[in-house]
């Protein structure tokens, strides 16, 4: 089967206050912003893109740090917390002269879209996020028994793992091809050709680099990602679809979900785990048609 390889989209930049960001943009309607994690970039969502494009107008950013977008300073990871890249978002949709948005977002874009639905609120018409998380993750995912699975985000505040990762092309490709399998449902994720592309991604300056400042800025013993406002509780209509393989997010976390949002759904979905858009578009764009009206 052909791909949609990144060359076959529409591609744009926009300025906002401090950095530069790369998007993607295809179709018309209500927009739809898709909101990737780590260790990807806009392209995760390729899958989806064409056919939500038929029915909305979707954009794909690259956040600060990845992809093709600006890397401010690397050597300064306070330029990459969770809180920019929420205003990042807010300015965006600014600069396109969009008022409100639909909102979807995995991994990282789940810990964005907990803040984003409530500092934010009058931007998010409706909103979906796969793998849900919350402010009371952080201590299950850094603590016994979970630590197993959460490892690399230590590894990656070290000075040396940037060198490490980014020394060659076969490093890179091994690094990034454990996570890409290992919270797969099932290994490989990605045939050859799509998983080369991911690789050539990470193999540009930088990128390495500016996707390890996520866990500095937001998961160091120091950092502290979470505000007041996010221990509220949200009204946002917001669905939330977990792969019941998902091993970095497992479904055994959900149970805190109540405590934070009242106008919520919940799904488990069978055979995906941490890659919904990935194993599973068939079900992402019937859930994202079905519920954003």
């Amino acid at each position: 089967m052909s791909i949609r390889r990144p060359e076959d989209f529409t591609h744009h930049e926009q300025q906002i206050p401090g950095v530069t960001l790369h998007y993607v943009r295809e179709g018309s309607g209500p927009p739809l912003v898709l909101m990737h994690g780590w260790p990807g970039f806009w392209w995760e969502w390729h899958k989806v893109i064409g056919p939500l494009a038929e029915s909305y107008d979707v954009i794909v950013p690259d956040h600060r740090g990845y992809g093709l977008s600006e890397k401010p300073d690397l050597n300064d990871p306070s330029l990459y917390t969770l809180e920019q890249a929420i205003d990042d978002i807010d300015a965006l949709l600014e600069a396109l002269g969009i008022e409100q948005a639909f909102l979807v977002g995995h991994d990282w874009a789940a810990l964005m879209m907990h803040k984003l639905v409530r500092k934010y609120r009058h931007r998010v018409i409706k909103a979906m996020t796969f793998d849900p998380m919350t402010p009371e993750f952080g201590p299950f995912y850094l603590n016994a028994p979970h630590v197993a699975e959460s490892w690399y985000s230590q590894f990656q505040q070290l000075d040396m793992a940037v060198e490490l990762v980014s020394s060659s092309r076969e490093a890179c490709a091994t690094y990034f091809r454990h996570f890409l399998d290992h919270w797969a449902y099932r290994a490989p994720l990605l045939s050859e050709e799509e998983f080369e592309i991911y690789v050539d991604h990470f193999m540009l300056p930088g990128n390495v680099h500016g996707g390890f400042n996520w866990y500095r800025a937001n998961l160091s013993v120091t950092s502290a990602p979470f505000n007041q406002l996010d221990n509220t509780l949200s009204d946002v209509p917001i669905t939330f679809l977990w792969g019941m393989g998902d091993t970095v997010v497992p479904p055994d976390v959900s149970s805190h979900i109540p405590k934070y949002y009242t106008n919520f759904t919940m799904e488990y979905v069978p055979d995906a785990g941490h890659y919904m858009m990935v194993e599973k578009p068939d079900v992402v764009i019937d859930r994202v048609r079905s519920n954003f009206r």
